[in-house]
């Protein structure tokens, strides 16, 4: 065992698991093998997923962001996955024992590539550095959160062979401080989940998501204006977050599904977001406010309509709904945009090539 694997394990590790097994608590490899989901498939690649497989880490939340959209996607293509629910086990076994459990699983399933979606900092940073220094699986670090935590996650992402964000200032800060193992990604859609059911369309304008921030304020304004605006989450009435199949209905279900991002934290204008993409990927009509970041991934008044403010989107909204034809036509637009060039199938292929290449200048920098 190297110095490594000694400050990951603790020093005592071995006496502490002899304890374990006297006291008929099982030991770190048995709980590992028996906390983990694996799929896999002889020949192919592996893939380790560290990441929350509930909402949060909390079962009466729902399933998660990443295990809905990485993880079900990934069971569609050519790799062998093994998943870690990392925040689960810890509020199980702890932070320490997690992250004992953890370097087990990569010592056991060797994968290829481990995988990380960033919740919490509750994995012990020296399993990365052992990972990163004492095998070729290649680390990966996806933030979608960079314009509020690029600075408190530095000490985790430094320690990754490649990190992949969703924002352009985040990405240009990190080029310009040398850090060169960066990649600009986005989100994108599941289209094998957020599919286009062609069910019968009841809502001629809806939004689904939590009532905060900006967004009573704007959905307020378009009633005002005479738009009949169904609303679905947490404090628009309801007191439970929407399910994965009530939103897949529901966007379905609607001509004109609007994407409101205007509480983003960090000060900065709102960024792309998974919805931009789920909405065209159900075959709805997407509403979403006008940037120069949404222009590179849609044709604006062609495969999805953009607005600057609510008279805008007021205006903008009352044309589309009165005219059948013109609607349709960029919600079949919008639809195919997305199955060409956003779905999470093409991002996570592009994600994990690159983090594949053999390229030294990509290696790890966290000497520096």
């Amino acid at each position: 065992m190297n110095s490594l694997q000694n400050t990951v394990l603790g020093k005592g590790s071995g006496i502490l698991e002899r304890v374990y097994r006297k006291l008929g608590i099982s030991s770190i490899e048995v709980l590992a093998e028996k906390e983990v989901e694996s799929h896999i498939r002889p020949g192919e690649k592996t893939v380790l997923c560290v990441m929350d497989k509930y909402h949060y880490g909390n079962r009466n939340w729902g399933l998660s962001y990443p295990y809905y959209n990485f993880y079900l996607t990934l069971t569609t293509i050519d790799y062998s996955l093994v998943l870690f629910d990392s925040d689960r086990i810890a509020q199980r076994y702890g932070k320490s024992r997690m992250s004992r459990m953890l370097l087990e699983t990569v010592y056991c399933y060797q994968p290829d590539i481990l995988f990380y979606v960033h919740t919490n900092d509750c994995i012990d940073h020296n399993v990365w550095r052992a990972v990163s220094e004492e095998l070729p699986t290649r680390t990966v670090y996806w933030q979608a959160d960079d314009h509020h935590q690029y600075d408190n996650t530095r000490s985790i992402w430094e320690l990754f062979n490649l990190v992949v964000t969703t924002d352009r200032i985040g990405y240009a800060r990190r080029k310009k401080e040398g850090f060169d193992n960066v990649m600009l990604s986005q989100y994108a859609s599941n289209h094998l989940l957020y599919r286009n059911l062609n069910l019968p369309e009841i809502y001629g304008v809806s939004f689904v998501g939590q009532c905060y921030g900006n967004r009573f304020q704007f959905i307020n304004t378009l009633r005002g204006n005479g738009i009949n605006v169904a609303t679905f989450g947490q404090w628009w009435g309801a007191s439970h977050r929407v399910t994965q199949s009530e939103l897949i209905r529901i966007t379905n279900q609607t001509k004109i599904s609007i994407n409101l991002s205007l509480a983003s934290r960090g000060g900065r204008v709102p960024a792309v977001k998974g919805r931009d993409f789920e909405a065209p990927s159900c075959g709805s009509m997407l509403l979403t406010l006008e940037t120069e970041e949404i222009a590179e991934y849609f044709i604006p008044g062609e495969e999805i309509i953009t607005y600057q403010d609510t008279d805008d989107a007021t205006e903008k909204i009352k044309y589309y709904l009165a005219n059948d034809d013109a609607r349709e036509t960029i919600t079949k637009r919008g639809y195919d945009r997305v199955l060409r060039d956003h779905t999470w199938e093409k991002r996570l292929t592009d994600i994990f090539a690159r983090a594949l290449e053999d390229n030294t200048e990509s290696a790890l920098r966290r000497q520096k």
